[in-house]
């Protein structure tokens, strides 16, 4: 316990420093204090960012049970990469600014693949975030709306489709609700967009009645190499043989051990004849 108390003092104290410090340099870079040596500035930055990176991923390999140290880790090598293209003027911003979701959905996937059983939700934000950054770098090719949100809801649907691929498939089909939901409203959104002048593309709902009616027969079709089970009644000469054996051991509850009822005939005899 003394021992945790004092790792959070020490942790505390770390984050202070780093939080009065960036808050320095962010206030004095808002004044224009550093416009003279901004290129200077931004490399030193890069440097900085680069150097808390390989602290966090230092402390996870001197402790793996604390994999959450990989999220800050790849978030500042990608803030790192940020604030180095930010040094090249012809590169265009939008990219520069996906870079920061790149990184962070490598971190969610370094996290799946150190433990795929136990970290499947992984899956979820790291597919989000790549979605997000392919997105905004796509923005610096077009700017259609529609080509941007077709995308960007196909692809977040396309995340839960791999998430139901990649687990297990009889605990993860809830996924395919969402899945199916987004990318349905991305085609919705491209045939609103793109498909007022095409007629085939603003007739693609017709594949949604012969997917239902595919489920439906899936559903509906009996099953391979299914059969009848039928229970018949064990012969009297099995069940005494039996009841011996029956007798030394203890009886489930509800269990019977008699002829099953119709399986015995008897006859009685006649009034006439007893009188």
């Amino acid at each position: 316990m003394a021992a945790k108390s004092r790792d959070n003092r020490v942790n505390n104290l770390i984050w202070g420093v780093l939080l009065s410090l960036a808050g320095i340099g962010l206030l004095l870079f808002n004044l224009d204090v550093f416009v003279r040596f901004e290129p200077y500035v931004q490399y030193g930055a890069a440097a900085l960012l680069g150097l808390l990176a390989l602290l966090f991923v230092g402390g996870y390999l001197s402790a793996r049970e604390n994999w959450w140290r990989l999220i800050p880790g790849w978030t500042l090598i990608a803030l790192t990469a940020m604030v180095y293209l930010t040094t090249l003027p012809a590169l265009d911003q939008r990219i520069t600014a996906s870079v920061l979701f790149v990184g962070q959905a490598i971190a969610f996937a370094h996290i799946y693949l150190l433990d795929r059983a136990e970290r499947w939700w992984a899956i979820i934000p790291g597919g989000f975030m790549l979605m997000l950054g392919g997105t905004i770098a796509l923005s610096s090719v077009t700017e259609e709306p529609a080509v941007l949100g077709t995308v960007l809801f196909i692809g977040l649907g396309a995340v839960f489709f791999l998430l139901y691929l990649l687990g297990q498939r009889w605990q993860l089909w809830w996924a395919l609700v969402p899945g199916s939901v987004l990318v349905l409203l991305g085609l919705f959104l491209f045939s609103i967009g793109l498909g007022q002048q095409n007629l085939p593309l603003r007739l693609w709902p017709v594949l949604l009645p012969l997917l239902g009616a595919w489920l439906i027969w899936r559903a509906t079709r009996p099953l391979p190499g299914s059969k009848l089970n039928v229970d018949a009644a064990p012969s009297q000469s099995r069940s005494r043989g039996q009841a011996s054996e029956g007798s030394a051991r203890p009886r489930r509850l509800g269990e019977y051990s008699g002829p099953a009822p119709g399986a015995t005939v008897e006859v009685l005899p006649d009034p006439e004849e007893a009188q």
